[in-house]
């Protein structure tokens, strides 16, 4: 909440950016018409036709009219229509990429840079160049783009094909030309797959009409071999009829019941024939349709890997498996109709033979049973001839009925394309707007792994901890880095945090002579310069008080650099002569401040083996006899090891850091290395922190608390 309390004013920009290009992004996109027409599928003609002999065609029930909407959209439908109306032609549809329209630019552009960061395969060169070459792919690929087949969601029988297009004429164009040809196309499947059924049927009949024929030769064979040619039946032999009637009947149900098993057998699929009727297993295939439907919607969406689409797949698993055990079970119960019949069947021969037996007749009884085979065949024979001739009597009508009729059919829009669109590219150029805001707020301040307040570092180090803020204008950047910010701004936050430091270092305790302060940082940059500086210029604001600095950092000179910019000799010569330190100090009248400078024009690969040496613990000893504090400026503690030889000659550490920027774990990093130091370390300081981001991190102590400094320059 602080760091949007610190950065709204971003955000209300970006969000006002956001808008911005929501609108020319709308200036420029071109306004489209968007035609509809309606179809419904209608059930009541198909079943009075069927009911009445007239037609077999199949009836589109609601749980297929979504199956119907991929068919309007398919390729086969839709290539008719740009054949009919010369789309590929048409400059509009299969122009070149100076009549391409800004978001197909855009999506070829997102396309492109997600193949070349392999977030999606590269498509076949040929097949690929063939596709941009070719101009009825390319008006194909304009018309699914700007299509929409959908099915109501408050009456399924209902379905919506809608066209956007810049212009009106050529959207209810289209849009007709696809329900004609769909119209067309349904009628023209009728057709054909009635004719196949016809033929079917028709292949069927002549192969019964053969048997019959060789069953009737068959009886005039047996009844001319055995003299029973015209001789009468009695009574005894009309109950052997009627039994042998019996018989064939359960003959012909066992051998539907066997035909049945065998079809099963031979073909892995043909229980699927028997069970087209089965209640269960249409909602189950209802149901795998609408998975089917909804796991590509989720692949469209988020990838075929994503969760969702796995959890749809694994139920599309289930429901089939459902549909093969359900057709598993009722082929088991065709077994158990042959096993029934084939009983009933063995039952009446048995009680057929009694009779024959009874009567010593077995020569008529074999007659029966081939005059019943030839019955029975007969009979086969004629309901197929009358199933052929209701076929033909379909095909002799002039036209087949439609699944469907229009409702409406498609004409010229008067108005553009509802504001929907219009509305969700406002909504969306906000939000990102907002986000992006957001986003820039973020980086300006990045919460994590850097310390931004004093209680962070108390509690990741133990140590102390004060907070400098930055300084903004170039006036008081001028005064901070020469040192004179504190005589210039005495009542600012910066001059009374260096006095809480001063007071740290006061309470600590000395050993014997002056006390000795080094300033130290994990990296360069941090701001130990302008804390050494300033620091010893507060100590030195009292007229009796010898303050020393000196510049350790033999590697950039900083400390040198701000305050002795034309100094030639400096600690360097002063650890050839120390007991004569006092001619190669700076003195600096307006800060009451002596400076020990480190002028080095060459780099020195040895220059931190100098503060181990004899000599430094001389210079030492001199300054502590003549200074009351001698603060010392070391090389950073990630860079260089120096820190380590002048710890021996320091009575106590400040530890700098920069506000937001050094991270956590360099901080404790260079802590853990300088452990044995961990003692004599005085406070840490945050450096830099920026003043409105402090003021709303410590909004808890109120207003006066921070009325209380003056930022005003004394006079």
């Amino acid at each position: 909440m602080g760091i949007v309390r610190r950065g709204w004013l971003f955000i209300v920009a970006g969000t006002i950016f956001g808008v911005v290009c929501a609108f020319i992004l709308l200036i420029i996109i071109p306004p489209t018409y968007k035609a509809n027409s309606r179809i419904v599928f209608e059930r009541t003609l198909p079943r009075y036709l069927q009911t009445n002999k007239v037609t077999n065609e199949p009836i589109i029930e609601d749980n297929d009219t979504l199956g119907q909407t991929y068919v309007i959209s398919s390729e086969s439908i839709l290539l008719q229509v740009v054949g009919a109306l010369s789309l590929a032609s048409d400059p509009d549809f299969a122009g070149t990429k100076e009549s391409e329209t800004l978001g197909s630019r855009l999506r070829g552009l997102f396309r492109n840079t997600a193949q070349a960061l392999g977030f999606t395969e590269k498509p076949d060169e040929d097949r690929s160049s063939e596709h941009r070459t070719d101009p009825e792919k390319i008006a194909l690929d304009s018309v699914v783009r700007n299509l929409t087949v959908s099915r109501e969601t408050d009456v399924a029988s209902v379905i919506t094909i809608s066209f956007s297009f810049k212009d009106p004429v050529k959207a209810s164009t289209i849009v007709n030309a696809v329900v004609d040809t769909y119209m067309e196309a349904s009628i023209a499947s009728k057709l054909k797959s009635t004719k196949l059924a016809g033929q079917v049927v028709q292949e069927r009949v002549e192969e019964l009409k053969r048997q019959t024929n060789d069953a009737e030769r068959a009886v005039l064979e047996y009844k001319t071999a055995n003299n029973l040619v015209g001789e009468k039946k009695d009574l005894s032999h009309a109950q052997v009829f009627a039994l042998q009637q019996h018989l064939t009947e359960a003959r012909m149900a066992m051998a539907e019941a066997r035909a049945r098993m065998e079809r099963i057998a031979s073909t892995p699929d043909g229980s699927a024939l028997f069970t087209r009727d089965n209640e269960l297993i249409s909602k189950m295939r209802s149901e795998l349709l609408d998975l089917t439907v909804r796991a590509n919607d989720i692949e469209r969406r988020v990838g075929k890997d994503h969760l969702a689409a796995v959890k749809v797949h694994t139920r599309k698993t289930e429901v089939r498996e459902a549909i093969a055990n359900e057709q598993r079970r009722i082929a088991e119960s065709f077994d158990k109709d042959y096993d029934l019949a084939r009983s009933r069947y063995d039952e009446l021969s048995e009680t057929v033979s009694q009779l024959i037996s009874a009567e010593g007749s077995n020569v008529r009884a074999g007659l029966q049973e081939l005059e019943n085979a030839a019955d029975a065949l007969r009979n086969l024979y004629n309901r197929m001839l009358q199933q052929v001739s209701e076929v033909n009597r379909v095909e002799a009508q002039p036209s087949i009925t439609p699944d469907a009729r229009i409702l409406t059919r498609a004409t010229p829009p008067l108005q553009t394309e509802a504001s929907k669109k219009r509305l969700l590219i406002l909504a969306g150029g906000s939000v990102l707007g907002f986000l992006l805001g957001g986003a820039i707020v973020f980086a300006r301040n990045f919460p994590f792994g850097v310390f931004r307040t004093s209680q962070q570092v108390t509690y990741a180090t133990g140590l102390p901890c004060t907070i400098l803020p930055r300084i903004v204008s170039a006036e008081e950047q001028a005064s901070l880095m020469s040192g004179e910010y504190v005589l210039e701004w005495p009542y600012s936050r910066l001059a009374q945090t260096l006095r809480s430091i001063w007071a740290k270092i006061s309470i600590a305790p000395k050993e014997s002579g002056a006390k000795v302060i080094c300033i130290v940082s994990p990296n360069p940059g941090e701001g130990k310069t302008t804390v050494a500086i300033n620091l010893a210029a507060h100590f030195a604001r009292h007229p009796s008080t010898r303050v020393l600095v000196i510049d350790g950092d033999f590697y950039r000179q900083s400390l040198t650099k701000s305050i002795a910019p034309d100094a030639c000799v400096g600690l360097r010569e002063a650890l050839e002569e120390p007991r004569a330190l006092a001619k190669f100090v700076v003195r600096k009248e307006r800060l009451n401040l002596d400076a020990l400078p480190c002028p080095v024009p060459d780099e020195m690969p040895n220059a931190g083996e100098l503060f181990g040496t004899g000599q430094m613990e001389q210079l030492i000893n001199v300054a502590r006899e003549a200074y009351d504090l001698v603060i010392i400026e070391a090389p950073p503690i990630a860079a260089v090891v120096d820190y380590k030889l002048i710890a021996r000659h320091c009575n106590g550490f400040i530890f700098v850091v920069e506000w937001g920027t050094t991270s956590q774990r360099l901080v404790l990093e260079s802590l853990s290395d300088a452990a044995t130091l961990l003692d004599r370390v005085l406070c840490v300081v945050l450096n830099k922190a920026d003043p409105s981001a402090l003021r709303s991190i410590e909004h808890y102590k109120g207003d006066r608390f921070h009325t209380y400094y003056s930022d005003q320059k004394r006079v």
